[in-house]
């Protein structure tokens, strides 16, 4: 079989992906037997059509419920990152995911949706970048090769999937023939001026539109936000739309256009890096509404309907700048079943309802005070059973002052058993290391410090950290003017960020420390005099990025480097001045 692919890595991949599935040598040789139908055997066959002949095979082999959901991932463009949270939120509108195909009766559809994806990624069909979290392996974004994109739109065209990509010319205009048979229609923008004619789209014998189950239209620029065309995307035209998704756009005077509240089949919102003050109040009406995410979308004022939309599920919500928020406040009762709330602010939202939600599996926060910090940590520790993931930002306006309460509060922050990613910009001063006893039993994988003023060296104490993978000091978090990095400290660490630090004038690294260290980045820490001895002893480590320091980063350049062989065995060394 290795012999028929020609020794190509991909087609091997791929007919392996098939392999692992069958169970007994009848099944194998049943494969063997099929690749001939697939390679075409003839002498001179070009590799390419032997990818696509296993290629072909591959997709055949595919369960009929993972086929539409490989087609629908091919509508990304080649270098589109797809996060993994709003695939599966996607998968999900479209009815893709059924429980049908679930191993338990607790299981939520986002959870099924993550076994569909995993069938795909162990067939070799789809590459996934994934991290370890809490010692177990976990997706965070994926992408297709161009290949298999290849491959997926072409049967997307075969087996009538409906898939429609349009792509604006250089001159910014979208008329086009809107197929009769799109059910789902992505528009990229590459221009910032849009220009329209014939209104939008060419007419039809019937108006196509109507027949079109999810729209996105995406800003694939991204340096600009462009102005949302509301003349030829013409809302109320789309009646049938289970998925809307917007990104990088403007809105006519910074307002939803109002056929949205027609749309009253919606299952997913999608407001992505988008410039409008509020939603309209008649969002109510979208009573099938599965996922409302307003991710990157500054300051927008939801309505206080939300209690109105009982399926609601998954709530990704905007951030606000402190001194934008007024009066404004959300309520969020009647959201009980909620799995996911991502954006929490307390200046803004209601914390008893959220504390009241015993279905939440995602949580971020943004805490002001320190009674929402105390309910948000109770509420982990006994409300929220079901939690996989949970972040927390603690924020100005909290207090961690020198005493004994201030020592208990910390504490009950590391210590909190199901929180995972922390930020602290907060002034800690010398009470972090009052936690040193307590820190051992941490579940932290991510942790922030910016503008803690700690002056004496926390780096022994955070070493123990028996989870912690990204750590970044920041911004006046440490004043002092030495660090050291213990032997056997950090063992799981693999990303560290210094920035800022104002008085760092030494850095020492043990031999046995960071074992696990692949990036490190070095910003404006303009007193730091040399790259630690330590360093030519961390194998691992991959990337090291120098910024803002022009002397300290000539250190590290190859043959005039003095600290160059420090740091030789780092496959990428960056030094921007």
């Amino acid at each position: 079989m290795v012999l028929k692919c020609e020794s190509l890595p991909l087609a091997i991949s791929l007919l392996g992906g098939v392999l692992i599935k069958k169970k007994s040598i009848d099944e194998w040789e049943l494969v063997n037997r099929n690749i001939n139908k697939y390679l075409y055997k003839r002498e001179g066959l070009e590799k390419e059509k032997k990818i696509d002949g296993v290629l072909n095979l591959s997709y055949e082999d595919l369960p009929y419920y993972l086929k539409p959901c490989l087609l629908y991932i091919g509508q990304f463009r080649e270098d589109q990152i797809i996060y993994i949270g709003t695939l599966y939120r996607l998968w999900i509108a479209e009815g893709m995911i059924s429980h049908d195909h679930g191993h338990g009766d607790n299981e939520t559809l986002m959870d099924i949706a993550e076994l569909y994806l995993n069938e795909l990624v162990s067939r070799s069909i789809v590459h996934v970048e994934v991290e370890d979290f809490l010692k177990e392996q976990r997706y965070i974004s994926c992408r297709l090769h161009d290949v298999v994109r290849k491959l997926c739109l072409s049967k997307a065209r075969k087996e009538d999937f409906g898939l429609q990509i349009i792509e604006n010319d250089q001159s910014g205009n979208f008329s086009t023939l809107l197929d009769p048979k799109t059910r789902h229609l992505v528009i990229h923008c590459h221009e910032v001026q849009v220009e329209l004619e014939n209104d939008g789209f060419t007419a039809t014998r019937d108006d196509s539109r109507t027949y079109v189950r999810s729209l996105q239209f995406l800003n694939v620029v991204n340096k600009k936000k462009i102005e949302f065309p509301q003349s030829m995307l013409d809302l109320d035209r789309f009646k049938l739309l289970r998925v809307l998704l917007i990104r990088g756009c403007n809105f006519k005077g910074r307002k939803l256009p109002k056929g949205i509240a027609n749309l009253v089949h919606l299952k997913y919102l999608g407001l992505f890096y988008c410039a409008l003050d509020e939603l309209p109040s008649s969002i109510s009406n979208l009573r099938y509404l599965y996922t409302l995410e307003l991710l990157g979308s500054w300051d927008v004022r939801v309505p206080n309907v939300l209690k109105k939309m009982h399926r609601l599920k998954h709530l990704v919500l905007p951030y606000y700048k402190k001194e934008n928020i007024g009066e404004y406040r959300l309520r969020l009762e009647g959201l009980e079943e909620l799995e996911i709330l991502y954006g929490f602010d307390s200046l803004v939202h209601d914390l008893k309802s959220v504390t009241k939600m015993k279905n939440l599996q995602y949580f971020e926060a943004i805490a002001h005070d320190n009674q929402s910090v105390s309910s948000i940590i109770n509420a982990i520790t006994t409300n929220w059973k079901k939690l996989h993931f949970c972040k927390l930002v603690i924020e100005h306006g909290c207090e961690i002052t020198p005493t004994k309460e201030g020592s208990m509060f910390l504490k009950q922050v590391f210590t909190c058993p199901n929180l995972h990613y922390l930020w602290i910009h907060v002034h800690v001063g010398t009470l972090i290391h009052e936690c040193h006893n307590e820190i051992i039993g941490s579940r932290i994988v991510r942790l922030q410090l910016m503008e803690c003023e700690i002056n004496e060296d926390p780096m022994e104490i955070l070493g123990k950290l028996p989870s912690l993978q990204q750590l970044f000091l920041s911004n006046r978090s440490y004043v002092g003017k030495n660090l050291k990095c213990h032997a056997l400290g950090f063992p799981c660490l693999k990303n560290l960020v210094l920035k800022c630090l104002p008085n760092l004038k030494e850095w020492r690294v043990e031999k046995g420390a960071m074992p696990a260290l692949s990036e490190i980045e070095i910003s404006r820490c303009l007193r730091l005099k040399m790259v630690p001895y330590g360093l030519r002893f961390v194998a691992t480590l991959k990337k090291l990025k120098i910024t803002g320091m022009r002397k300290f980063g000539k250190r590290v350049l190859a043959d005039e480097g003095e600290d160059f062989n420090k740091v030789r065995h780092v496959t990428s060394i960056i030094v921007v001045n």
